[in-house]
């Protein structure tokens, strides 16, 4: 569909087309930026956690590929992410009959939207990307990572890939490793767990709960007895902290 927008750009195109060089008539796709991302970690039975991401549960819909090769050249449907095509669409240079709504059973354009765009699948792929360099060798051989992170690809069609962790600590530890890595992503933690991260306002219980991820051996430098005295303390400033007023 030739919608207000695009006619009126394809008349400023026609005015000053006798002045332009031949290059300038290439279509150039537009390509979505990284945006800041959340990541919910969901409660599953047997008390692990399943990390969701906050992109929708259903697909959207994508642009044709015939309409694709036709603005933008051949190949170009196979260089583009769905990404890509919401980017347009959202941009208002495609609607109507342009588009395409995946849907399941004999649909590759829904194969990949499972496979890459679903929250499940893709709250795998944001954290594996993300700790793909802290983390190389476990994530090369798919251990249990460092961080109480274990990132899965099930053997199914279309593509399933899983993150998780297993009990409230290594999500806690997981939620300040995500943290430690820059401000594109973010984990969302369950209301009623977020009294518990005050509690590690205390470098001593901090560096007791994060010492797997620096690859060091445990921290030794205190009694028993100081550490008892310090966990205390942080305690208590939690109780405080979970009595104070939120928005």
């Amino acid at each position: 569909m030739l919608n207000r927008r695009r006619f009126l750009a394809a008349s400023v195109m026609a005015a000053v087309a006798p002045t332009l060089p031949v290059q300038a008539f290439a279509a150039t796709p537009l390509r979505a930026t990284p945006k800041h991302r959340k990541l919910f970690p969901k409660r599953e039975e047997g008390g692990s956690w399943l990390f969701h991401s906050d992109g929708p549960y259903e697909p959207r819909k994508v642009i044709r590929p015939d309409i694709i090769e036709r603005v933008f050249g051949e190949g170009a449907f196979n260089r583009l992410s769905q990404r890509d095509h919401w980017a347009m669409i959202e941009a208002g240079w495609f609607s109507g009959s342009d588009l395409h709504l995946p849907v399941p059973l004999g649909d590759p354009t829904y194969d990949v939207w499972k496979g890459y765009y679903h929250p499940v699948t893709e709250a795998h792929d944001l954290l594996r990307h993300l700790f793909a360099g802290k983390y190389s060798g476990g994530l090369r051989w798919g251990r249990h990572l460092p961080n109480g992170l274990t990132l899965t690809e099930h053997p199914c069609t279309p593509r399933y890939a899983t993150a998780r962790v297993h009990n409230d600590i290594d999500l806690l530890r997981c939620l300040f490793d995500v943290a430690s890595m820059g401000p594109m992503v973010d984990v969302v933690l369950p209301a009623h767990l977020k009294p518990l991260v005050a509690e590690y306002d205390d470098p001593i219980r901090m560096e007791d709960l994060m010492w797997p991820t620096t690859r060091q051996n445990p921290p030794t430098g205190l009694t028993l007895e100081q550490k008892m005295r310090s966990a205390h303390e942080a305690r208590k400033r939690a109780a405080l902290a979970s009595q104070l007023p939120t928005n």
